[in-house]
């Protein structure tokens, strides 16, 4: 059976609870939180010394983790047996490519998912994308529930990050969720522990705004990657220098990389936007793959950047992010890869 992350935190909080749990994806912050929770949750801590075994798979065969399985608790009704980074199971999942060698494994694998011990809690982790067509998988349709963890698009992070703190009783304006999403990355760990400092300052039914991120995360409303590719965008010429200067300035807390990032994606959807001719800001959102509330943005940087001129400025930020790894040129500093990139773009 396949459930989402949350799905599962409200079974554990419940107690209603699989004997098996598959838990696989590119995306290990939703499966870290799955694990803390069977950890924390699960067993009262006066048993867990007894009752919780935490194991790494890289040390252990399947063989040996079904015989652990197979034991009943001690003074108590349940066992937790996790196992991190499960690599047995990735191996049977990609059976075609050693099918003789993994054979043996697979046989105890369905006979343990076909008759689970009821006392105990298996929980299994792989850390990147399995395919659902496995026997791995097939093996748990009765007993065993699956959770995949996909890593979340560009386009969807903001609404996530909308979602997570609305479970915490707060909204954020769209503008702020954007701020944020530049600022951060496509890093859940990351974006789920800034969310955290707004929920612990901020009270339930506020609305979070740029001033908020300012006060609790440190994201500076005027100085930031957000801003600097708003000025851009709209060809603000002394906005722009003047946040670009800032960043040189303070290189430290302002890396050139992130900003690197962020243009270069915002610059191939730009270049998007000129190929698909003249359709709605709805199908813009659809084949580029972003918010409709953010299209407005897209739009008016293809108005101001002709095709050629997106096409410079997205080999200028390749150029600049090669200088960052030292793949090329002298052994320029943040400062002046900032600069000169700014430069670039806006004059040249």
């Amino acid at each position: 059976m396949q459930q989402s992350a949350q799905e599962v935190l409200k079974d554990i909080k419940q107690k209603k609870l699989a004997p098996i749990y598959l838990l696989h994806g590119d995306e290990p912050y939703l499966i870290d939180q799955l694990v803390d929770a069977f950890e924390k949750q699960v067993l009262p801590e006066d048993q867990q010394s007894f009752n919780q075994f935490v194991l790494f798979g890289k040390d252990h065969s399947l063989g040996s983790i079904i015989a652990t399985a197979r034991r009943y608790p001690m003074m108590a009704e349940r066992q937790v047996v996790i196992v991190k980074e499960a690599a047995f199971i990735e191996a049977m999942a990609k059976a075609k490519e050693n099918a003789k060698a993994k054979e043996d494994d697979l046989k105890v694998w369905e006979d343990y998912c076909a008759n689970p011990t009821p006392s105990t809690l298996l929980v299994l982790t792989v850390k990147s994308l399995l395919s659902d067509k496995s026997k791995v998988f097939s093996a748990l349709v009765k007993h065993g529930v699956i959770v995949t963890s996909k890593k979340v698009s560009e386009d969807k992070l903001g609404a996530w990050l909308v979602d997570y703190l609305g479970q915490k009783g707060i909204k954020i304006q769209p503008s702020t969720v954007e701020l944020m999403v530049s600022y951060v990355g496509a890093d859940l760990s990351r974006m789920a522990h800034e969310a955290d400092k707004l929920a612990v300052n901020v009270p339930a039914g506020a609305e979070v705004g740029s001033a908020e991120v300012e006060k609790y995360i440190g994201i500076s409303r005027e100085y930031n990657y957000f801003e600097f590719q708003k000025a851009i965008i709209q060809r603000n010429t002394e906005k722009a220098q003047k946040i670009a200067f800032h960043f040189a300035e303070n290189a430290k807390q302002n890396p050139a990389a992130p900003m690197l990032v962020l243009l270069f994606n915002f610059f191939s959807k730009v270049l998007q936007v000129h190929d698909v001719g003249n359709v709605s800001d709805g199908e813009i959102a659809k084949l580029i793959g972003v918010n409709p509330y953010f299209v407005r943005d897209y739009t008016t940087a293809a108005r101001n950047y002709p095709l050629a001129k997106v096409v410079r400025i997205i080999e200028a930020v390749k150029n600049a992010d090669l200088k960052v790894k030292g793949v090329i040129g002298s052994a320029e500093t943040d400062r002046e890869i900032i600069l000169d990139l700014s430069f670039q773009i806006l004059h040249l």
